[in-house]
């Protein structure tokens, strides 16, 4: 699993700090945006990385920040990579507790088992009639 260097934070992390160094409450927040989807239980959730903004959201953030759309797009997807290389790790430490082997041999028969799961529903599919 990728360590976290020093220099990146979490999403929510980063969102937080953005709002703080702005001065804007979580209200003011909510105002500054002025969308109707998005209330102070959304900042909260954003800044505690539970839910990520839409696009609409963050390009609203990016004029309030004053910081290029696709700079907080990148800091949200390095957020989510993480989680998700970090789930992964999490999953395949369970299985290869469970059935006696190494991680490497987990790793390998997890992905052995994906590759021939995206064969068969390949296959699956090709035989489905067209009903177009």
């Amino acid at each position: 699993m990728k360590k976290k260097e020093k220099n990146e934070i979490d999403f929510g992390q980063w969102l937080y700090e953005q709002r703080k160094a702005t001065g804007l409450t979580e209200e003011q927040l909510v105002n500054k945006i002025g969308m109707i989807n998005v209330q102070v239980i959304n900042i909260k959730k954003w800044e505690r990385d539970l839910e990520f903004p839409d696009l609409d959201a963050i390009y609203k953030l990016s004029e309030i920040y004053m910081i290029p759309s696709a700079e907080i797009i990148e800091i949200k997807q390095k957020t989510l990579q993480s989680g998700v290389e970090g789930i992964h790790m999490y999953i395949i430490r369970l299985i290869s507790l469970f059935m006696g082997i190494s991680i490497y041999g987990t790793i390998w028969l997890c992905r052995t088992i994906l590759f021939i799961t995206l064969i068969l529903v390949t296959i699956w599919f090709a035989n489905i009639p067209n009903q177009f």
